[in-house]
């Protein structure tokens, strides 16, 4: 991998948090200097930060050893899985219903990033499989993933007020989308009117854990299907979100 942008902290923390994974509590911050090869000025700074953060734990004899942190990413980490096989199992008969495809997607930064679609026996498809992106603003699941955000969190995200256009229908205006999210936090389901692809419209809904919204399930399709589908996949994509909720 390119170590151009490599960031020399990061990298010092890796090797920190690697040594500590294998021998718990063995460590003392003039050990680890020694072992890595870092200095003691440097890893005090290191090891105080990684701490705060709970990254690390320190006992009473100043020794170190993973912390909490560690502990939340990890779960963090294998629970998206969780939510893919759950959406797999709920949305394939969704997916069978209406005839068209179910995705999940997730939010990364300011992108929407796919990752799963159960996809429908239909010659006509939006490109939106696994590990695709799209801008969130432009994706009716881009909504559904924000749409519990503030104006200011908006505005950290997207930091111009201009934002690009997709499609001609795309929303550009940063404050007109502040204004869309809250329609959507009221009514509790996201649309996209050929605002990501030309030709496909879409309903979304957020999934919940503990009231916090980890990701989003959306039905896309062609929009000459749409006005006849529009209720029923509505009210289908609310109830798998809600399903979804519940499960996880």
């Amino acid at each position: 991998m390119d170590t151009k942008y490599s960031v020399p902290a990061l990298d010092r923390a890796h090797a920190v948090l690697s040594l500590l994974a294998e021998n718990p509590y063995a460590w003392k911050l003039s050990d680890i200097s020694k072992q890595l090869g870092i200095s003691k000025s440097t890893l005090h700074s290191l090891l105080h930060t990684m701490e705060r953060l709970q990254w690390i734990n320190r006992d009473r004899n100043e020794t170190y050893a993973v912390g909490s942190a560690l502990g939340n990413f990890g779960s963090a980490y294998f629970r998206q899985f969780d939510v893919i096989d759950e959406f797999r199992r709920a949305a394939e008969p969704v997916m069978r219903k209406l005839q068209e495809s179910v995705q999940l997607a997730r939010l990364d930064g300011n992108e929407v990033l796919y990752l799963a679609k159960i996809e429908a026996p239909s010659p006509v498809q939006m490109v939106s499989g696994p590990g695709v992106r799209f801008p969130a603003h432009s994706t009716g699941l881009g909504k559904a993933l924000m749409s519990d955000m503030d104006a200011g969190q908006v505005r950290d995200l997207l930091p111009h007020e201009q934002l690009p256009k997709r499609t001609v229908h795309t929303i550009d205006s940063r404050e007109a989308f502040i204004q869309e999210l809250a329609k959507v936090r009221r009514i509790g389901y996201a649309l996209d009117i050929q605002e990501g692809v030309m030709g496909f419209c879409c309903v979304s809904a957020p999934i919940r854990r503990r009231g916090e919204i980890i990701a989003a399930v959306s039905c896309s399709m062609p929009v000459h299907t749409w006005e006849t589908k529009r209720e029923e996949t509505i009210q289908d994509m609310t109830k798998l979100a809600a399903t979804l909720s519940t499960s996880l």
